[in-house]
């Protein structure tokens, strides 16, 4: 009988800080294959290879089962080694091990024609927490995990995600995309701590947590003043009459633009001086009301970080940088070609495309 111990500890939490693309949410859901079980008990598992080995011990921990029974049937390996690798590998490598499993050991006998192999786990997280996890797929489902952690005011937002090779830096881009996209949930960002399980590969567990400074009611108070804001000003638009630019000039009378100023959609509309990101926010509630697309764009200037939208526009999605809101100033739309001729950069891959058409390539 052999008996091997091994132990990962989970604590890498990276505290990151920082920064909406008009992405869909989708699901999908992962576990591990397992081929059958010795009669019909699920805790006794059978294997022949190194990979239904280690498909077994991914069983038991989906399951977060404490202990469980494996049986090595018709296995040309070396048992010991091979055990060790296996349990290394889910501890290591698998989002789920590498999220959840504090440690394994394991006793192996030989048994006649087989052998027999008692598992036993310890989690560093409940089965509550796991049971959970949301799972989704790449980025739009992950941002879609975030829209709605964003939405409850969650204190934490853990999702098993599929499709998705980026890094902690794309995930923070991410959650903050996902928040600016919310006007009405803008007050004060919340203080964001994320981390990955593990940190590489086209699968991973990625948890969020967040610190909120303002509450659940303050939240749904303000969005609900906002909104009131917003109808009351389209109460003098109507889509089927009016020109696709009167309605930013029905926002821009509205606005008073000042560095100094508020950074909430609420006082920007309310006429109160507001900065870029408030007029920005402001704008972006009233195009949502009225079912136009818009999205909070964060990135940077010569390397100066900067704001803007992504519009879309009869012509197509379009970029507009807070200078257009601002008294005299010519509302204007611009390609991606065109922004990055002016020195703008930003993660491409997370916004929508803001092509030239046929038209004004002729034009």
């Amino acid at each position: 009988m052999n008996k091997r111990l091994l132990a990962l500890g989970l604590a890498a939490v990276l505290t990151l800080s920082g920064c909406t693309s008009m992405l869909e949410r989708s699901y999908v859901s992962s576990t591990a294959h397992l081929d059958y079980s010795v009669a019909e008990d699920p805790s006794i598992l059978r294997a022949e290879t190194y990979q239904a080995l280690v498909n077994a011990l991914l069983y038991f921990v989906n399951q977060h089962a404490s202990s469980g029974t494996i049986r090595l049937y018709n296995y040309t390996g070396d048992v010991e080694a091979d055990l060790e690798a296996a349990c290394q590998e889910v501890m290591t490598e698998d989002p789920l091990g590498v999220f959840s499993v504090d440690s394994m050991t394991y006793d192996s006998t030989r048994i006649l024609s087989y052998y027999e192999v008692e598992v036993r786990i310890t989690y560093s997280r409940s089965a509550q927490v796991m049971a959970n996890m949301n799972a989704v797929s790449g980025l739009s489902g992950l941002r879609g995990a975030f829209t709605q952690a964003i939405t409850q005011h969650q204190s934490s937002c853990i999702s098993r995600v599929s499709y998705f090779s980026g890094n902690a830096q794309m995930v923070e881009d991410l959650f903050w995309m996902a928040f600016y996209s919310l006007p009405q949930a803008v007050l004060t960002p919340p203080e964001l701590e994320l981390a990955l399980y593990p940190e590489s590969g086209s699968q991973r567990i990625i948890e969020v947590s967040l610190s909120w400074p303002d509450t659940q009611v303050d939240r749904d108070a303000y969005a609900e003043d906002l909104r009131k804001e917003v109808r009351a000003l389209l109460d003098a638009y109507d889509a089927e009459t009016q020109d696709f630019r009167a309605l930013f000039a029905l926002v821009q009378q509205v606005l008073s633009p000042s560095p100094k100023g508020s950074s909430t959609a609420l006082d920007a509309l309310s006429g109160k001086p507001a900065t870029d990101q408030g007029l920005l926010l402001a704008l972006e509630a009233v195009l949502q009301e009225a079912d136009v697309e818009a999205s909070m764009v964060l990135g940077s200037q010569n390397d100066q970080d900067a704001m803007w939208l992504i519009v879309s526009t009869p012509q197509g999605y379009r970029h507009l940088l807070p200078s257009s809101l601002y008294p005299e100033q010519p509302l204007t739309f611009y390609t991606d070609g065109a922004l990055k001729q002016l020195g703008y950069s930003w993660t491409a891959s997370l916004y929508p495309a803001c092509r030239e058409t046929t038209e004004e390539k002729n034009s």
